[in-house]
């Protein structure tokens, strides 16, 4: 007998990922439905760490902008022609040089 709620998690599973077919939908909610111990992983190839490299492409913390700001800045990085970092970079770096004048 069909399952209305499995039908319903393959639909909700493509719509999601259009690429997916129904039939890789309906193999990912029987894994999910299986105990970890018994699902098979050994076509899965090994993988060698052994010569990487911790925090190669860490690229600090991400600072976020108001949406007016980030407006502001990205015109004014246009109309002087630099880069939007390097005009944020500029302009913090002298408010914290007024900021410690000010101490």
């Amino acid at each position: 007998m069909p399952n209305p709620c499995k039908d319903q998690l393959q639909d909700l599973l493509v719509r999601l990922n259009p690429d997916l077919s129904r039939q890789q939908a309906e193999e990912i909610l029987a894994l999910m439905n299986m105990r970890e111990e018994d699902i098979d992983l050994s076509d899965i190839p090994e993988t060698d760490f052994s010569k990487g490299v911790r925090g190669k492409f860490y690229r600090g913390p991400i600072i976020y902008l108001t949406e007016d700001l980030r407006r502001y800045f990205w015109d004014l990085s246009r109309r002087k022609g630099v880069p939007l970092n390097d005009l944020v970079n500029e302009t913090l770096t002298k408010a914290v040089a007024v900021a410690e004048v000010a101490k």
